[in-house]
């Protein structure tokens, strides 16, 4: 992949480029999306692009980073990132991951990493490892409140934390791929509702988002 940086800023007609291969291969995949679909939606010629990448795996792995950074640092700058409470925080992100994919009345466009994965998987070792990576570092930040609300809250049932973070990235993956199939969100906020049942079950405790515990401490916080 060329790198092409002024002052360590990544230039506009890269940053285009970039965001446009987002777009669209969320949106029609990667084997659909051609890099002629990427320079019209960015607005730049083909020569501007084979100036930053050198085919079109080039751009899928300029995206994938561009797509989990940016999912990365909305997880960390989330208010529920502000509860003390680590068990807060988990039912605080399924509170923020309802929400940002729109609740039960749009249709996700599902999570870039896990159709580069599906699609790239046995054609480019490269783009998989890339995916894996992605997978578990959402995994490893889920896995630490885990830790952490299992000290603090002792567990009914014991468990491994890394397995129960890794089941939940199974579980949104797999629900966000359902909804684009049934055309509804509703079986990925079933999905994630579930997950907050199974943690019911595994602290012995329930700590909904309409519950006095999250949806008002964050109303504290936001205050």
């Amino acid at each position: 992949m060329k790198y092409h940086s002024e002052n360590g800023q990544v230039p506009e007609t890269k940053r285009k480029l970039v965001e446009a291969g987002v777009r669209l291969m969320r949106e029609k995949g990667y084997n659909a999306t051609t890099v002629d679909d990427i320079c019209h939606a960015a607005g730049v010629t083909k020569g501007a692009y084979f100036h930053y990448f050198d085919s079109k795996e080039d751009i899928a792995k300029a995206a994938l980073q561009e797509f989990s950074q940016g999912r990365s640092e909305e997880l960390v700058n989330a208010p529920f990132r502000k509860l003390a409470d680590p068990l807060d925080r988990i039912y605080g992100r399924l509170d923020f991951v309802e929400s940002a994919v729109g609740g039960s009345s749009r249709v996700t466009k599902g999570c870039l990493i896990g159709m580069l994965a599906q699609e790239l998987s046995f054609t480019s070792p490269e783009l998989r490892s890339l995916c894996n990576d992605a997978f578990l570092r959402i995994a490893r930040e889920l896995e630490h409140d885990l830790e952490e609300a299992k000290a603090v809250h002792t567990p009914v049932f014991p468990f491994e934390a890394k397995n129960v973070a890794m089941f939940y990235v199974s579980i949104f993956q797999g629900s966000s791929m359902m909804a684009k199939a049934s055309a509804s969100n509703a079986v990925l906020i079933d999905g994630i509702e579930q997950f907050r049942h199974y943690l019911d079950i595994l602290f012995g405790q329930t700590r909904s988002g309409a519950s006095k515990g999250i949806s008002e401490v964050l109303t504290e916080v936001d205050a």
